[in-house]
């Protein structure tokens, strides 16, 4: 009787390691893609970067995202480009694309988690919870998921009645501003400031009478965006600008793209430092 009680123990104890060698080298082999910056951005902050074999070309911060091997950008993303890292998994946004290369990849079983595009408070959170859900870390992506949400809450973001304009351009011959249902949208509300335009949705070409007519306090950029578009100096000689009062007092601010528009763990610093700017100019 006890001879068979030690080898049912012993039994189960063999077990118990075949579980946990079995889960341990799942981790080890796991191979993640990852096609957005505050994808990659969220991973990092959850110390999981060692499952990353490959990113995009969105994914520059932290700096070490830099280091691994680029597919390219995510929204023209190759199968083949996929394929050749052998993922485990893909994790982007639903923007990710083209849609033929997301099927051929579903196709070929590789597991895909697509996020929505949302643009709320809670979507840092969000993304925290299920990126750890896929990687079995709940536990840290709940701690980091209370830490962001803390300061949030502890945001102390002044009102005002400053009109921003959000302009997007990678060259001077496309330029955009934003109206409402934007990321820059939310940003620029959820900071404490006004969308100068608000008379449509999402984007549209910017022309010197929709510029005047908006008479913008600020104009708010990304960084990259006004670098493609030639710099300070090219933006100031925009058709309408010298109207508006951004142009006469040159009140032109730049955020780091992913920063400004990510929507991820460095959301709170991102509202700060807009609101932040508003009151100077105000």
């Amino acid at each position: 009787m006890i001879r068979f009680k030690i080898t049912r123990e012993i039994g189960f104890l063999f077990f118990t390691l075949f579980l946990f060698t079995f889960q341990t080298a799942a981790e080890t082999n796991r191979r993640v893609i990852s096609v957005n910056g505050t994808v990659t951005e969220i991973i990092y902050a959850l110390n999981l970067e060692n499952h990353l074999v490959a990113v995009d070309s969105t994914s520059y911060y932290p700096k070490q995202a830099t280091s691994l091997p680029n597919v390219g950008y995510q929204r023209t993303l190759t199968t083949e480009g996929i394929l050749n890292f052998k993922p485990t998994q893909v994790i982007g946004l639903e923007s990710a694309g083209p849609p033929t290369t997301i099927q051929n990849l579903k196709d070929a079983g590789i597991p895909i988690k697509l996020f929505v595009d949302d643009y709320k408070l809670e979507t840092p959170n969000y993304r925290v919870l299920e990126i750890g859900k896929l990687f079995g870390k709940e536990k840290e992506a709940k701690a980091l998921a209370k830490k962001i949400n803390e300061q949030i809450q502890n945001l102390n973001l002044k009102k005002s009645n400053i009109k921003v304009l959000f302009i997007y351009s990678r060259n001077p011959s496309s330029v955009f501003i934003s109206g409402t249902n934007t990321a820059a949208h939310v940003m620029i509300e959820l900071s404490g400031a006004k969308n100068a335009v608000t008379e449509f949705s999402e984007f549209k070409p910017l022309t010197s009478e929709a510029l005047v007519k908006a008479n913008p306090d600020i104009i708010l950029m990304p960084e990259k965006s006004a670098l493609g578009f030639g710099g300070e100096k090219a933006i100031w000689e925009i058709n309408g600008m010298e109207f508006t009062r951004a142009g006469k007092e040159k009140n032109l601010i730049l955020v780091d793209d992913l920063l400004l528009l990510g929507f991820g763990p460095r959301l709170p610093i991102a509202l700060k430092t807009l609101n932040d700017k508003w009151k100077q100019i105000e």
